[in-house]
């Protein structure tokens, strides 16, 4: 193609080429048939520059009239039987079996021998030399030229005749060969034939979803509730169980309309009385963290709440409900409330000793219970759930197992163990290659660079994660993207320019406008505004310098701390370097650390040092968190346990 168009290709004409080799294994006659015929549809055309551009798939297009004759009159000198056989064995698909295709056919083995070499010889078919009694069209073409040309009714009666032929071969145990059956019947309905291509759809998706091959199960899903709409009398808990499917097969795809569709299946699941579909529904709607940042879904914690009830207190499900409620509700509740809610998901989960309920639990609440007092509790927790989950071989409870520990242990400073974390996640993104997945890796390799004090690669990084969290829908992709480039800004030293950026993030997320405007307090100070910022330090010091015990509140008490710095100021700065943990919670065993965003920290929480000199170098040198503690200008530094719970902690920059 690049020698026909006379340049070199770009990346969608390489597709286009690409494609074309697909249907036509490079055959010259069949390539310069087809690009002939795609320029004389409109599918491709030059544009002024002379550059070729296609302006749709040439999955469905017509076949040019040259390329079908050429290959009916190769099949013609066949015979009307060996046609009829080949037409059967289209039907089947490109690829094909001897044992299928003769059940199908009505012949003996020996007698579709005989076809098949007469067919090798004329170029349309060849045995498979690595796969014994499998075959292939010579061009995908040939297979597309010979399935077009059977009408609609020869076409379904196909379709039934093979996948009967298929019921003989397999039985009651179709296993890898349901999504077969599936598509057979789907193509041979007729109203005696829905139940069974309903009932073949439906195992079809289950074991694309369990294979995780999630487009492969939404195409299934989709088909199956097509047929399900067809029925007569239609079941509704089937309906709920297509609902379920589908919404996670949404999910998993990157399609945000995951979301309502969970939500429909769970209310109708409420509606029937059905705790188990409620249940199966509600966990569904999940995408591995919080619903948004700083934003409380109200109609999942509702259904959750609805679960939680209905659920007895020995049921494994109900640890994995409570778990989920306590990460829900990690904005704009009690810490108290969401120690409980973890408190007994644990007891549960462990009461069964079943590793996967461990995990899934344990992920759930470190997520929920992420704030400075649990900090060493945290590090225990992810731990174990990633030794767990290393042990059952479940990639996405290793990926998000691997996801929790990554947070905390960066918050410790165990860079080593957070850059294994890292290279878990990786490697399990691109095997998985599910949108949510990729946006918090992604993420997570952002902030690791801004750690690191590489700002260009963070920001290019951020960058990239905004791009695949808006391509897959997810509803904070701009404000977690806010928040790392703040903190970029901040270690460039121009966090100043932000202010407008820090104000819509307060007014979108309420959840985490009160560390958003601790950080508006900083970029104002930074700005030399220095009378707003006190403003801003003034009403956190009317409210007793309290802010919520959650993942942000580390990140909204430093920047307040880093704001009466620049204010020069140390009424403010040494009230905000303890704020409101002042004797509300027990000595933590480890310093209080300060956190860079990651893909599990809200977008109102961007920063991490108090380092007040920072912003002017003049040359480059390590981020303040590489050379040591920060402590607060006026105290002295403390280095035992006991003393680190002294009115005055230590604040230890974490990454």
């Amino acid at each position: 193609m690049e020698a026909t168009a006379g340049y070199a290709l770009d990346d969608a004409a390489v597709s286009l080429a690409h494609a074309v080799y697909r249907e036509t294994d490079g055959n010259p006659f069949f390539v310069g048939e087809v690009l002939r015929h795609l320029s004389e549809t409109g599918t491709i055309y030059q544009e002024t520059t002379g550059r070729w551009v296609a302006v749709d798939s040439i999955g469905d297009m017509a076949l040019p009239d040259s390329i079908r004759e050429v290959i009916g009159a190769r099949v013609g000198r066949l015979g009307t039987s060996a046609g009829r056989v080949l037409s059967l064995a289209a039907v089947i698909g490109r690829d094909f079996d001897l044992d299928v295709l003769a059940r199908a056919a009505g012949i003996s083995e020996d007698e579709l021998l005989d076809v098949l070499d007469t067919a090798a010889a004329a170029a349309l078919v060849r045995e498979l030399p690595a796969t014994p009694g499998r075959y292939s069209f010579a061009h995908a073409l040939i297979q597309h030229t010979m399935y077009a040309d059977l009408g609609p009714t020869r076409r379904a009666r196909a379709h039934r005749v093979v996948a009967e032929a298929l019921e003989d071969l397999c039985g009651d145990q179709p296993g890898f060969r349901v999504s077969e059956l599936a598509r057979h019947w789907y193509s041979a309905t007729q109203p005696k034939n829905l139940a069974k291509a309903l009932d073949y759809s439906c195992q079809a998706a289950d074991a694309a979803l369990d294979a995780l091959a999630p487009g492969v199960a939404l195409r299934y899903y989709t088909q199956a509730l097509d047929l399900y709409a067809q029925t007569d009398d239609p079941d509704p808990l089937l309906g709920i169980d297509l609902g379920i499917g589908l919404g996670t097969a949404q999910r998993q795809t990157g399609n945000p309309e995951y979301r309502d569709t969970l939500l429909d299946a769970a209310r109708r699941a409420t509606d029937h009385g059905d705790t188990d579909r409620l249940t199966a529904a509600t966990l569904a709607n999940d995408r591995g963290l919080f619903s948004m940042t700083g934003i409380v879904d109200l109609d999942r914690v509702e259904l959750l709440e609805t679960a939680l009830a209905r659920l007895p207190a020995d049921h494994p499900d109900r640890a994995l409900v409570l778990a989920t409620l306590c990460k829900e509700l990690i904005f704009g509740s009690p810490l108290e409330r969401r120690q409980a809610l973890a408190d007994e998901a644990i007891a549960i989960a462990r009461s069964f000793g079943d590793d996967t309920i461990i995990v899934r639990v344990l992920n759930h609440v470190s997520q929920g219970l992420q704030a400075p007092p649990l900090v060493e509790q945290g590090l225990v927790w992810t731990a174990d759930a990633l030794a767990r989950a290393e042990r059952v071989g479940d990639p996405l409870l290793l990926f998000f197992a691997a996801t929790r520990r990554a947070a905390f242990t960066a918050s410790a400073g165990d860079i080593g163990e957070t850059d294994r974390c890292l290279e878990i996640m990786g490697t399990l993104a691109e095997q998985l290659n599910q949108p949510t997945l990729d946006w918090l890796n992604t993420l997570e390799h952002a902030t690791r660079a801004a750690i690191a004090g590489d700002t260009d690669r963070a920001e290019q990084l951020a960058t990239d994660a905004l791009q695949i969290g808006t391509d897959g829908g997810e509803p904070d992709a701009a404000s977690i993207f806010g928040a790392q480039l703040l903190t970029v800004s901040f270690q460039r030293g121009n966090m100043g320019d932000l202010v407008t950026l820090l104000e819509q993030v307060a007014a979108d997320n309420p959840g985490a406008a009160p560390a958003a405007i601790a950080v508006l307090a900083a970029a104002h100070a930074e700005a030399d505004r220095t009378d707003e910022a006190r403003r801003r330090l003034e009403e956190l010091a009317s409210k007793g310098f309290e802010l919520p015990l959650d993942m942000l509140w580390t990140t909204g008490m430093t920047m307040y701390a880093e704001a009466g710095i620049e204010c020069r100021d140390t009424k403010y700065a040494n009230r905000s370097s303890t704020g409101s943990l002042r004797g509300r919670i027990d000595c933590p065993s480890a310093p209080l650390r300060l956190k860079v965003p990651s893909a599990t920290t809200s977008a109102a929480s961007p920063l991490s040092s108090a380092a007040t000199t920072r912003r002017r170098r003049t040359s480059p040198s390590p981020p303040r968190w590489a050379t040591g503690s920060v402590r607060s200008s006026s105290q002295p530094e403390l280095t035992s346990r006991g003393e680190r719970c002294s009115s005055s902690a230590r604040l230890r920059v974490m990454p």
